[in-house]
């Protein structure tokens, strides 16, 4: 399967086919570890080399799962995304859990936190989950009524742990538009995962374009 470098970020570079890991953190119905594991190793064999995963699928265990099964595959040849935003604590130390269409069984809830203190922690717990020492991509996960903590705190925190090259690339991960346009032109360039044409379809044609 072909791969591509990503805008901005040529050493980072997916398959034309990528993973989404919801599933294997039981969204919607429980699925068992010999089943995700089955499904991961059929993407494997396909030629998907691109796996995105985040700690709010299944509360860590779609990133378990995922740590797991890719273990004993090439890391060069793997690229793994997940996402910040959605920091696991212990369910006594947190709002009440919900589910949010995971089937799970875990002591642990979400905070949604955009801060720099927690975009780091995340990463931390993601990286011990995952069973790696870096993330190729880590998105900022729906931060939609959290604009300025996560334009202000999370992205920049990114940005210096990709140069730190603790992660490989950083973006944004939400399911509207008008957002994203929004990092596109006021966050600095190299955060974000837009080139010049994702970004004009993003806004509108003849907006200017960050260099």
């Amino acid at each position: 399967m072909r791969r591509h470098p990503l805008p901005r970020r040529p050493g980072v570079t997916v398959t034309e086919l990528g993973f989404g890991g919801a599933p294997v953190g039981n969204l919607y119905t429980s699925v068992s570890d010999d089943a995700a594991v089955a499904a991961i190793d059929t993407a494997w064999e396909c030629g998907v080399r691109y796996f995105d995963t985040a700690p709010h699928y299944g509360l860590g265990l779609s990133e378990a799962r995922l740590g797991k099964a890719l273990a004993t595959r090439p890391r060069t040849e793997t690229v793994l995304s997940t996402k910040v935003g959605r920091l696991l604590v212990p369910s006594g130390l947190g709002p009440p859990r919900g589910d949010d269409g995971f089937v799970v069984d875990t002591d642990l809830t979400r905070v949604v936190d955009f801060s720099a203190d927690a975009v780091v922690r995340s990463l931390d717990q993601s990286l011990t989950r995952l069973g790696v020492g870096s993330i190729d991509i880590v998105l900022v996960h729906e931060p939609d009524d959290r604009w300025h903590q996560a334009s202000r705190h999370a992205v920049p925190t990114l940005c210096r742990l990709r140069d730190e090259g603790v992660i490989g690339a950083v973006g944004v991960g939400m399911n509207q538009s008008e957002m994203p346009a929004r990092f596109v032109l006021e966050t600095p360039p190299p955060a974000a995962l837009w080139d010049e044409l994702g970004a004009r379809r993003l806004i509108r044609a003849d907006a200017p374009i960050p260099t």
